[in-house]
């Protein structure tokens, strides 16, 4: 996600300068020390308050320097970066089509219950809208593209590489679970106890729950998968024949005593033979390819990325 991060502060500084020009910043109260340490602007906006706090104004100067101090070597980075694989992109006839970002978003989407669920995940997290994401999207396939165009790979290697990785490519089950880790059964009892009588088991977990990565989250552990190598096999095993919204426990296993929810039950399909082949071709042919980030540098170079401001070298 780091790319994906860069690129919305970079639309995020072109916004901000985009703005000086249209007259829409609001006025806040003036004060004398904001107007001192921001860059004069003039009557380009650069002067213009963004937000004011305490009496103190932030002009739209400040803001953009505090960005551009903390990531503008970076974003600019990912700016020439986007240009080089454009152009290098176009001189090796690279086109990426319709059909693979929609594959793309497909399977980065997996994991949620439902496309617009993952947007709004994309939005919540990074402030990523749907445009955005989908230029991301182009970007990678277009520079994953650029460094398998000379590794080879042959059928025989692609239908090995499904055989042996039948659970990426076959239907599968992926469940939704949330549990409670508890040190002992005496606990587990009393806690599924206030289950019965109704309490929440987010709140529950929230309370009890020795597991500090996930307690905060109310014991979501997310979508596992049924071979999941994480999860113990017992919570699956119990996790399968639950309905959901169903609680099961005392459940011992290898880490202690866990109580589980289950939260959600999704069925993926199985990919299609040429999907799969497609796909089975992508991950032998990256394995065997130059780095991706190797491949960045090689293209800044051929391209004479030059930073003509000092300021902005990382």
């Amino acid at each position: 996600m780091g790319p994906i991060v860069l690129l919305a502060l970079s639309w995020t500084l072109m916004c901000l300068v985009a703005g000086c020009t249209e007259g829409n910043a609001s006025s806040a109260p003036s004060d004398p020390a904001a107007t001192n340490t921001a860059a004069s602007g003039g009557s380009d906006g650069l002067d213009q308050a963004v937000a004011a706090i305490g009496g103190t104004s932030i002009t739209r100067q400040q803001l953009i320097d505090r960005l551009l101090a903390n990531y503008g070597a970076q974003t600019l980075r990912t700016l020439m970066l986007r240009i080089a694989v454009e152009q290098e992109a176009a001189d090796q006839g690279i086109e990426v089509t319709e059909d693979d970002i929609a594959a793309e978003l497909r399977r980065m989407s997996q994991g949620y219950d439902s496309e617009d669920q993952f947007y709004d995940s994309m939005r919540e997290q990074l402030g990523m809208s749907p445009e955005e994401v989908r230029g991301d999207v182009v970007y990678r396939l277009k520079l994953e593209q650029l460094a398998i165009l000379p590794v080879k790979v042959s059928d025989e290697e692609i239908s090995r590489y499904i055989e042996e990785h039948e659970e990426e490519f076959g239907p599968r089950t992926e469940l939704r679970i949330s549990h409670i880790a508890v040190p002992n059964s005496e606990l587990a009892k009393r806690i599924l106890g206030k289950l019965e009588a109704g309490e929440e088991f987010k709140s529950l977990a929230m309370e009890y729950s020795t597991d500090e990565f996930t307690s905060d989250a109310g014991g979501d552990l997310g979508w596992v998968q049924t071979n999941d190598p994480f999860v113990a096999p017992e919570v699956i095993q119990t996790a399968e024949n639950l309905e959901i919204g169903q609680s099961a426990g005392p459940i011992e296993t290898e880490n202690g005593i866990e109580l589980i929810q289950l939260t959600g039950k999704n069925v993926v399909q199985a990919m299609d033979s040429e999907e799969a082949r497609k796909q089975a071709h992508r991950e032998l042919a990256l394995g065997n390819s130059i780095s991706l980030s190797d491949l960045e540098n090689q293209l800044l170079a051929k391209y004479g990325a030059q930073i003509l401001d000092s300021s902005l070298k990382s």
